[in-house]
């Protein structure tokens, strides 16, 4: 894979990520609201415009950038770090085009954004939490070096309860 990286973009086989900024709401709206997307978040309602904007311009403690498609730079996700100042930052990684799912486009950005943790960021551990019937996504992040630490129980809203897998993956370079 060519890890190039060129100020805030990071180029990888076929996807670059760059920083997430306002004009992506639109996508961001459309991917997040989604019924096949939203089942996985730990937040289920539909996001509005203003919650979306207090949440854009309020955030912190977080990096959020966009996966792009390298060959007609078209946004097709996120990926995201949260809670870079403690100890287990977490990633997250959402690929809101569903006409990409299945080609590696995920695979291609997470293993970027991992590398960028890592390496220019200086995590010793990056965590992730994910449904815990979420197979694709455990086993994406199964197959990019994370390992299940445990399964929790987290009510998301209104005595919904769902069943949650914790994973993590420690920097090799230690």
């Amino acid at each position: 894979m060519s890890n190039q990286i060129n100020r805030n973009y990071f180029y990888g086989d076929k996807v670059y990520l760059r920083e997430m900024t306002l004009e992506d709401m639109p996508y961001i709206l459309k991917w997040r609201n989604d019924p096949d997307i939203k089942k996985w978040m730990f937040i289920q309602n539909d996001i509005t415009i203003e919650e979306h904007l207090k949440w854009f311009k309020t955030r912190k403690d977080r990096l959020d950038y966009i996966i792009c498609d390298k060959s007609n730079d078209k946004p097709i996700g996120t990926v995201n770090f949260s809670n870079i100042q403690s100890k287990k930052p977490e990633a997250g990684k959402m690929l809101g085009d569903k006409s990409y799912w299945g080609g590696g486009y995920a695979k291609d950005a997470f293993s970027l954004w991992l590398a960028f943790g890592f390496n220019k960021l200086l995590f010793e551990k990056i965590m992730i939490k994910t449904m815990a019937n979420n197979h694709a996504n455990i086993f994406l992040n199964e197959k990019l070096g994370f390992r299940k630490i445990k399964s929790v129980k987290i009510n998301i809203s209104n005595d919904n309860i769902v069943d949650v897998v914790l994973m993590e993956k420690t920097n090799k370079h230690e």
